[in-house]
């Protein structure tokens, strides 16, 4: 394959005008969104000022409507999310934009044949009211086919407040799926006295979608008439409305359910809500109630939970539990008395130490007995008193001998010098704990993939130059070969390269798509409630002191409707965990955690009432998996967002993911975000208060790469429906999806395997899943959800993290090779996997034989000026293009970096295909190697923290 050399000039040319383009269209988007922003900030300076002084600046107003009346009623459709407007200065704005005609012009455009058309025209119109708007939104509604218009149809007239609406939307419920019903009955819901009017012709009706509207109804509007029928609904033949009416009774009315035909129901998981409910009646009375049901395997641990909730209320009642703890006859009631007192275990201990009280020793004894010792281990790492240390281990001691499991947990638990009191010794954790559990066949194929790899270029040269194998000289087939391979590396690069664009290209298409979806979608709606999913945000932290409180505290400032924050020690020895304590003042609270996955002990939960978003909570040390795990089973939301703790979330970024579950064609299984690095910004009381780039060389180079990744990989896989990774840093799961799969991949869990690459293997094998169960679902990326995150600084552990991530990498793929060029999987097993098995893994050895040919063909003076510019052309223009244009694209919608940085990111987008790129292709086939030697540990990665940092000079 030759070019000649007027071609490839042709071409250097064409692609540096191409990369000029780029850069000319960044400045472009720049200079737009500057302008966007002004324009915006003119606005609603005037409309401050219009609130402050009416009519004093009414000229201005209204030429800033005339020059552009669409956006200005964008902006205040957004201005008045965010102000309550006076009725006067409202009615002076919605005239002015009456004057520009734009009434009529959404009325129409209500009957659109586009269905984004129709959906702005039903956003725009809830600034309008009207008699002509609402019955133009109630023609549409009966008209419109596709839910997510109707679900805005129905938003934009419950904000309307047009009752008159009501039969309407109840109509729509009928056949619909569930997503849809459960955020209409909320809006129907909230119409209050105007719905509960209709309750004559509602509740006669048999359809199961009018009995679900009427239990949510019921669940924020009381009644003596609702009451009635959700006591009659209890005994529905349909069991998930006789669950859903039995919680709603228990919300308000859970007295009706403390009786005997409701606490001793056959139906077990009816019964256990029933025990639920009986927690808002905290008395002793409740929990002599509650006794035999504790002796109840099927009930139990629900008793359980609900007694240590009335403890928690009423501590004095703690005295008789122990007297009945002592008095139990079967071990079923004492386990289960056990369980409640173990949560209590810091006040026994204190009242056996500080209190004498020795009827506690062998009610103490017991609890160890039937393994309750989280607690007396967590106390003990905590204690500072000799004394208190003394009688804990008085009462260990004697059951070493007896209890050997109880050695084993104490031996790995404990520190030296209080194992030394026991006459015992540290135990090391096993290998299983931590790393990969050996396997032989994936080392046995690495090692035969290996020659394979290496020896594709050499059969290739075999096969072609038969022939002449034993007609040409050593040296001869020695140039020929280093030729024939400088042109395979260019070919290779090309293809990689290529596939960037596309993957590029397609990711264009993506953002321009979410972005419309994203101005769609204004406060008020997302904030209704059940549009958005609740959420459990889990942070898993392991030795993370320095950034561990800004890290908390951006989780806590979020701007989402319904979330809670699950921080998760995972056997940290320095003060991440102290820090938490002494900062939010928390409390060690009495909670069973669900078993939903098996992990490592939790030492105990952490939770301050003024702080109820977040729960703290200290395990022993079993790796990031094993913690996000223990975070699941903590969970009381239906999605889990999994994020490091050395990460900062922009306000409105777990808003900006979770609102494209609106927009998903089907269940959405997975969502991610994007992720920058945090290294150089200013951050103050865990909020991101100025963004600059880092200072660091290393740490700017790797700005540039992820904004490849993510804006190249992650949203150009999404949009073919085939992405695997969503980063550890930053993703959202459904629970129950999660839970089902057997959760992060864990040598605790189903598959007794650990992993590096627990984020991507979740993606995958979730995937895998659904696609085996012929399931649909989505996975989805969010290109203006940002999370900021600290990356390495020095060469040494970048190093060590992409060995780790290739070695993660090399698990997956091992793990579910099944999926490999299999037409099972659709356009994972046919298109996305095999990518990554050819570029992924494959390809940082191919490139560096590429390397070591370029530099042969340099020694033997065979590197022509034709040569050198097809590898230049393929591997370091197209290389910049790419760089350059996933630059272009990720700045297009998002003012990701400040104005007089861009140049600086321009320059490192060059810079980088000089080296950088070469040496993680490097490190990259060293994580091959890693993986043939076993190599599972993470490696140290060195954290800073978040740092008041200056400004970096635009030129450096």
């Amino acid at each position: 394959m030759e070019i000649s050399l007027e071609v490839l000039l042709g071409i250097v040319a064409a692609l540096i005008l191409l990369i000029l383009y780029c850069i000319g269209l960044l400045f472009y988007y720049k200079y737009r969104l500057s302008k966007r922003r002004h324009y915006r900030l003119e606005l609603t300076r005037l409309l401050l000022a219009d609130l402050a002084a009416p009519l004093s600046n009414s000229d201005q107003l209204q030429q800033l409507v005339k020059k552009s009346p669409k956006r200005a009623f964008q902006l205040l459709i957004d201005f008045g999310q965010t102000h309550k407007l006076q009725q006067d200065s409202r009615w002076r704005l919605l005239e002015l934009v009456r004057n520009a005609g734009l009434d009529v012009y959404y009325q129409k455009r209500l009957t659109s044949k586009t269905a984004r058309k129709r959906m702005d025209a039903a956003v725009h119109l809830v600034a309008l009211p009207g008699e002509m708007t609402n019955r133009a939104l109630e023609q549409a509604l009966q008209a419109e086919p596709i839910l997510a218009v109707k679900l805005q149809l129905c938003s934009t007239l419950t904000s309307l407040g047009n009752s008159r609406a009501i039969p309407l939307m109840v109509e729509t419920l009928t056949g619909a799926p569930q997503w849809y019903r459960t955020r209409v009955n909320m809006m129907l819901a909230s119409f209050g006295k105007e719905l509960h009017d209709e309750l004559p012709n509602l509740i006669p009706r048999t359809e199961t979608e009018i009995h679900s509207l009427l239990i949510d109804f019921a669940s924020i509007y009381p009644s003596e008439q609702l009451k009635s029928y959700l006591l009659q609904q209890t005994k529905s033949p349909l069991r998930d409305l006789a669950y859903r009416a039995t919680r709603t009774i228990g919300l308000y009315y859970y007295h009706e359910l403390n009786k005997s035909e409701f606490l001793f129901h056959p139906d077990p998981v009816l019964r256990n809500i029933v025990i639920e409910a009986l927690a808002k009646i905290p008395s002793r009375q409740t929990i002599e109630t509650l006794l035999p049901l504790l002796a109840d395997p099927r009930s139990s641990d629900t008793a359980v939970v609900v007694v240590s909730q009335i403890l928690q209320k009423q501590p004095q009642h703690l005295n008789w539990i122990i007297e009945v703890f002592s008095r139990a006859k079967t071990n079923e009631l004492r386990n289960a008395l056990a369980k409640i007192l173990s949560n209590r275990i810091d006040y026994l201990l204190m009242q056996l130490i500080v209190g004498k009280n020795e009827r506690l020793r062998p009610i103490l004894t017991e609890m160890i007995r039937l393994g309750k010792t989280n607690g007396i281990i967590g106390f003990l790492n905590k204690n500072r008193t000799i004394e208190a240390e003394n009688i804990i281990l008085e009462l260990l001691l004697p059951l070493l001998t007896e209890l050997p499991e109880l050695r084993t947990e104490l031996r790995l638990y404990l520190p030296p010098r209080i194992l030394a009191k026991l006459n015992e010794t540290p135990l090391e954790l096993p290998p299983s704990v931590r790393d990969h559990s050996t396997e032989k066949g994936k080392l046995l194929r690495l090692r035969l993939l290996l020659p394979i790899v290496l020896g594709i270029v050499p059969l290739y040269y075999t096969v072609r130059y038969w022939h002449y194998l034993p007609e040409w000289s050593l040296f001869q087939h020695l140039t020929r070969y280093v030729l024939d391979f400088n042109y395979f590396i260019a070919g290779y690069s090309l293809a990689i390269n290529s596939s960037y664009l596309i993957l590029l290209a397609l990711s264009l298409v993506a953002l321009n798509k979410q972005a419309r979806n994203w101005r769609l979608k204004k406060t008020a709606f997302l904030f209704r409630p059940r549009i958005l999913p609740s959420i459990s945000i889990i942070a898993p932290a392991y030795q993370e002191e320095a950034s561990i409180l800004e890290s908390a505290n951006s989780l806590l400032s979020l701007h989402y409707p319904n979330y809670e924050v699950i921080i998760v020690n995972d056997g940290s020895t320095d003060q991440t965990l102290h820090k938490l304590i002494d900062y939010y003042r928390l409390e060690k609270v009495d909670r069973i955690v669900p078993a939903r996955l098996k992990t490592k002990p939790v030492r105990g939960i952490y939770a301050n009432p003024s702080y109820p978003k977040l729960i703290v909570v200290d395990k022993a040390g079993g790796g990031k998996a094993d913690a996000l795990n223990v975070g699941i089973n903590i969970s009381r939301k239906e999605f889990i967002c999994g994020i490091d703790s050395d990460s900062l979330l922009e306000k409105d970024s777990l808003i900006k993911m979770a609102s494209m579950i609106l927009d998903a064609p089907h269940e959405p299984v997975a969502l991610g975000g994007n992720i920058f690095p945090v290294n150089g910004c200013t951050v103050a009381k865990g909020a991101l208060t100025k963004i600059n780039i880092p200072r660091s060389h290393i740490a700017r180079f790797q700005t540039i790469e992820y904004i490849r990744a993510f804006m190249a990989g992650r949203l150009g896989w999404s949009q073919l429906r085939s992405l695997l990774i969503i980063s550890g840093a930053f993703g959202l799961f459904g629970k129950d999806r999660v839970v089902e799969i057997g959760g992060y991949l864990t040598s605790s869990e189903r598959f007794k395997k650990d992993t590096v690459g627990e984020d991507m293997e979740l993606v995958v094998r979730l995937n895998r899943h659904m696609l085996e169960n012929k399931l649909s679902f989505s996975v989805l990326y969010a290109f203006n959800a940002t999370c900021w995150t600290e990356v390495p600084e020095s060469w040494s552990v970048l190093h060590r993290q992409r060995d780790r991530w290739q070695r993660g990498l090399i698990d997956i793929l091992y793990f579910h090779r099944i999926m490999q060029f299999n037409p099972r999987y659709g356009r994972i097993g046919m298109l996305a996997m095999p990518y990554f098995f050819i570029f992924e893994l494959s390809g940082p050895f191919i490139e560096m034989q590429g390397y070591l040919m370029v530099l042969l063909a340099w020694i033997l003076g065979l590197l022509n000026l034709e040569i050198l510019l097809l590898l230049f052309v393929t591997s370091i223009l197209l290389g910049i293009l790419v760089s350059m244009f996933a630059l272009t694209i990720a700045e297009k919608e998002n003012d990701a970096f400040p104005g007089p940085y861009i140049l600086t990111m321009i320059v490192y987008a060059f810079l980088e295909n000089f080296g950088p790129r070469q040496l993680i292709s490097f490190w990259r086939v060293a994580g091959y190697f890693s993986s043939l030697r076993q190599t599972a540990t993470w490696g140290k990665m060195t954290r800073q923290g978040f740092q008041q940092q200056a400004p970096v000079s635009s030129s450096q």
